[in-house]
């Protein structure tokens, strides 16, 4: 690194999982950028104050924002991007010239493009999607421009999934939208795709998010998870002989998008 090295961040909590440190670092690298993208575990109570330090370090250009932080740091930011105005949620911050953060969301962008580079169709499909946080509000809200037949939405806030449902609407007014408790009765039988965007699978010893053996033999699997690249949950819809998606698609997906974004090229 020289004196002119620009300097990015990833924030997550934990940190271990996470691969934009790597990812953007090597891509620096073969573009020749002077600049270098590293980890930094934050928790949600120094959030605030270290985001407000970051200000003053003007070599400090911008950071991935990840688990547990996406709608939190889109309250600290001075102007979010529609994407992010819209989902109330961002996945990528920037200072711009006088030091305000703005922030913007690639992931439901990064999530559809990475799936359909897999040769996955999401056109009249029937979705599940488990979990309704920053990454799953950025994920419907894409999905609910691509002509799905249905969504059901699965999370333990049974609120925040409803606010998630008007949002939705609010995209496609005619989407049949469904909203459960993950507490209640619900059926997999009948989803083509299920995806898991909520954070269980980060840690070896989670639960499953759902079970797998109550899917059809058709459902596509997906998790938004990218360190393990072979969650638990894919594992055994692997075994199950359920199609499978991988996580790291949905940020290979976003990469010219950030880079456009930190007018890095």
């Amino acid at each position: 690194m020289l004196g002119s090295t620009k300097i990015y961040g990833c924030i997550a909590d934990p940190i271990d999982h996470v691969k934009a440190p790597t990812i953007f670092t090597s891509i620096f690298k073969e573009k020749n950028i002077d600049a270098v993208l590293i980890p930094i575990h934050i928790n949600k109570d120094n959030l605030e104050n270290i985001i407000s330090s970051l200000k003053s370090v003007k070599n400090f250009k911008g950071m991935t924002v990840t688990i547990p932080h996406k709608t939190l740091v889109a309250d600290l930011c001075d102007y979010l991007e529609p994407d992010a105005k819209f989902t109330r949620s961002v996945n990528w911050i920037k200072f711009d010239k006088n030091r305000k953060l703005i922030g913007d969301n690639f992931d439901g962008q990064g999530f559809v493009e990475g799936f359909k580079s897999q040769k996955f169709s999401i056109k009249n499909k029937k979705i599940c999607l488990f979990g309704a946080g920053g990454a799953g509000v950025s994920i419907a809200c894409s999905l609910a421009k691509e002509q799905m037949k249905s969504l059901k939405i699965i999370n333990r806030n049974f609120n925040k999934a409803k606010e998630l449902m008007i949002k939705i609407n609010a995209i496609d007014k005619d989407l049949c939208v469904e909203v459960v408790n993950h507490k209640d009765q619900y059926l997999l039988s009948d989803c083509d795709i299920i995806i898991n965007a909520t954070s269980l699978g980060l840690h070896k010893n989670d639960n499953l998010p759902f079970d797998v053996s109550k899917t059809s033999p058709e459902t596509v699997i997906a998790d938004i998870i990218m360190q393990p690249l072979e969650t638990e949950l894919l594992k055994k819809a692997k075994k199950l002989g359920r199609s499978v998606h991988y996580g790291k698609y949905m940020i290979e997906s976003q990469i010219d998008l950030v880079g456009n974004f930190l007018d890095l090229w």
